[in-house]
């Protein structure tokens, strides 16, 4: 039979390795220790655990329980909480997330071995309710990302930050979420490129590459199949070349 599968987010690489030689001791297969919840996203989509161990204190800009909640939307993968942090606050924060467990250090390894279990079985026998004959299904729960009219409403940590579409320069895809560029902040956020650019108006943005948006009133320069946007070359792909120039007014 095929070990189980694991991999941890721990930003203590001590603490990591030792739980990686405990957890592989008990039978259990780590396919990697990462660092930050960037990595961890990343890393999910290479190795496709079984089960994702992480802790709520994580580097990077996403904490395990804002890890957890893109986890959760882009993936069907189980995880556990495991934390030094009990107050009400983050617990509140993390039972958002529907994690499988939630286990608060110190902890030994059989009580970590018992949630691994119980959480790798409870994730196999849940299934989502199926409509009757007759009914309608029940709408998709809205993102952490909402469009009001003039403005992008984004979740920063434990609050949601309103950004004007028009302060918005650019849009990069990293993986399975993106990075919002406005004159002054760069944003994380757990939405697709494509989710995003049927969300911006087309009257004010366009899509020039298959990694990038952009805001045509923010273009200072075309050179060499790149834009140059606040200091910074945006490549232009070829079946986006034709499409932008024609929006832009050429002499």
């Amino acid at each position: 039979m095929a070990k189980v599968k694991l991999l941890i987010a721990e930003d203590d690489v001590v603490i990591a390795q030792n739980l990686a030689l405990s957890l592989e001791e008990t039978g259990y297969e780590v396919c990697g220790t990462v660092s930050s919840g960037e990595d961890l996203l990343l890393q999910v989509h290479q190795h496709n655990p079984d089960l994702v161990i992480l802790d709520i204190t994580l580097d990077g800009k996403l904490d395990g329980i804002e890890t957890a909640a893109i986890l959760a939307r882009s993936t069907q993968v189980p995880f556990i909480f495991m934390t030094a942090l009990s107050d009400k606050e983050t617990i509140g924060r993390a039972k958002l997330t529907n994690p499988h467990a939630y286990l608060v250090k110190p902890f030994d390894v059989r009580t970590l071995q018992s949630s691994i279990e119980v959480a790798i079985h409870n994730a196999a026998t849940r299934q989502q309710p199926e409509a009757q004959p007759g009914e309608v299904a029940p709408a998709p729960e809205q993102t952490d990302n909402y469009l009001l009219h003039n403005s992008l409403f984004v979740k920063v940590r434990n609050r949601l930050e309103k950004v004007a579409l028009k302060e918005i320069i650019w849009v990069e895809a990293q993986d399975i979420y993106c990075n919002i560029k406005t004159q002054n902040h760069i944003y994380l956020v757990s939405q697709s490129l494509k989710n995003l650019e049927q969300r911006l108006p087309a009257k004010d943005f366009m899509r020039v590459h298959r990694s990038y948006i952009v805001r045509l009133t923010a273009i200072e320069a075309i050179e060499d199949n790149n834009i140059l946007i606040a200091g910074k070359h945006i490549p232009i792909g070829n079946t986006h070349k034709d499409n932008l120039l024609n929006r832009l007014q050429i002499l």
